[in-house]
């Protein structure tokens, strides 16, 4: 929705203490697609769980892609029991949960259409970071994209390792039938997804060169680009001569840069959200 359903009523707390859901509309006849970052989904449910089930039955999105699950496998059968229980409607559940560390990463997604079936990532994946379905008429693939970390630590990894593999998976998908590609990208594509983009390029996760022509080559990336493009960032490029995989960004589709900001993260410091100081 384009309408954020979060509202702060404290001028202190960064905390949304409001929530309006009386925007969401029906989508009879086309398929809806939630992606959710759930920062941990126990927290969510003990904390938040009232809102969540109520956008759920507002909403009842035909699937529900989450991010950042932090569930691990001896956990998923008392949580998916919990949440069978108070969800609207029945769904089919599909999780892929971090082998590396317990409480970290993970994706789930939520289908109310049995998925044909499942498919798990051609490459290393033992953070869980990837959960893929076959609807039969195209592929959900919801990915959480490994964040470069503070002080750039893993930049190397994610443009070298995941990014490269990401692409080969999504193009071997693609060429199958349609996509769906959804997710926490960790990246900032076009300098109006952030606020002050100069202060951050090259510094900050998400803000550097590398990854964001890594993105521009499966989203936008319309070919060869000039020196002046180039160094403007700007949005439906990818690296110079290597054309991208066609995905289109939806949101920004709808939404051109002159337009709404639609910012999707907040940092807790600075009272990020009371100032809409975001990232997209």
């Amino acid at each position: 929705q384009a309408t954020n359903p979060c509202k702060t009523s404290s001028t202190i707390s960064a905390v949304p203490t409001e929530y309006d859901l009386t925007a969401i509309q029906s989508h009879e006849g086309f398929l809806k697609v939630v992606s959710y970052n759930c920062c941990g989904l126990k927290s969510l449910l003990s904390r938040n769980g009232d809102v969540f089930f109520r956008y759920m039955e507002r909403e009842l999105p035909d699937v529900l892609c989450m991010q950042e699950t932090k569930i691990s496998d001896e956990k998923i059968e008392a949580t998916q029991k919990e949440m069978e229980e108070r969800l609207p409607v029945p769904y089919y559940f599909v999780w892929n949960c971090s082998t590396k560390k317990k409480g970290y990463s993970g994706t789930a997604i939520l289908c109310r259409q049995e998925p044909k079936s499942v498919l798990r990532a051609d490459f290393d994946d033992d953070e869980g970071r990837l959960t893929t379905i076959d609807l039969g008429d195209c592929y959900i693939v919801n990915a959480y994209q490994p964040n470069s970390g503070m002080g750039l630590k893993r930049l190397e990894y994610r443009t070298t390792a995941w990014d490269p593999a990401m692409r080969k998976f999504l193009l071997r998908l693609n060429s199958e039938k349609p996509v769906i590609w959804c997710g926490d990208m960790n990246v900032i594509h076009g300098d109006c997804d952030v606020v002050n983009m100069k202060a951050k390029r090259n510094k900050a996760p998400g803000c550097c060169d590398p990854e964001r022509e890594n993105f521009g080559m499966i989203v936008g990336g319309q070919g060869p680009i000039t020196d002046e493009q180039r160094a403007k960032r700007t949005l439906p490029v990818g690296r110079p001569g290597e054309k991208g995989l066609g995905f289109v960004d939806v949101w920004r589709l709808l939404h051109p840069c002159d337009g709404e900001i639609g910012h999707t993260f907040w940092s807790y410091r600075c009272q990020g959200r009371l100032k809409n100081l975001g990232w997209r």
